[in-house]
Formats: C-alpha cells, structure tokens, sequence
C-alpha cells in the first residue's frame, strides 16, 4: 500500500515538473477560478430562501422540543414528588408497625 502511494506520489512530482511555465500558470489560474467560483456558489447557497427556511424550521422544531422537554419535566417532577410521599408514609408506617412490635415483645419479655 505505502509503495503504491509513493509510487503514486513520484509520478505526481514528475509529471508537474514535466508541464512547462505557461502550464503550471494555467493549471494555477484554473485552481484560483475554481476556488472563487465556489465561494460565489457557497454565498448563494447560504443566502438562498430555501437555505432560510431550513433554517427556521430547525428553530421551530429546537423550540417544541424544548417545550416537550419541559413538560416532561415537570411530569417528572410531580411523579417524583407523589413517590418521594408515598415511600415516606410507607416508612413512618413501618416505623410505627415496627414500633409496636418492640413494644409487645419487650412487654412479652416482662412476663
């Protein structure tokens, strides 16, 4: 593969040495007429209306995500907060069953 690449490389020099002034001049004038062309092409494309409208179509659609984002969230949130007061009544409930284990036990012990 590297020699393939050398090889390539090798015959790319030469042949530009072979060309003569006025051909290595016009391949450079062709590459600069090149390059400015697609910079015209480029500030079209950008100023385009289509262009434009992909554009505030992506805005419109980062805003109803962000708004779908949001309420989820929020539904989220209150979920959490509903299961955050459902695990602590759970646990005072516990606590308590617990509490009054103890105490029959301890009594049961007396005697």
């Amino acid at each position: 593969m590297r020699t393939a690449l050398i090889v390539s490389l090798a015959v790319a020099a030469l042949s530009v040495a072979a060309c003569s002034k006025s051909e290595q001049s016009d391949a450079g004038e062709n590459a600069k007429a090149a390059a400015i062309k697609i910079g015209e092409a480029t500030k079209d494309v950008a100023t385009s209306p289509e262009i434009k409208a992909v554009g505030n179509d992506i805005k419109e659609g980062a805003v109803e995500a962000g708004a779908v984002a949001k309420d989820a969230l929020s539904t989220a949130g209150t979920e959490l907060k509903a299961g955050a007061e459902k695990a602590g009544d759970k646990a005072s409930d516990a606590a308590a069953t617990a509490d009054a284990k103890i105490d029959k036990a301890a009594a049961d012990a007396k005697k």
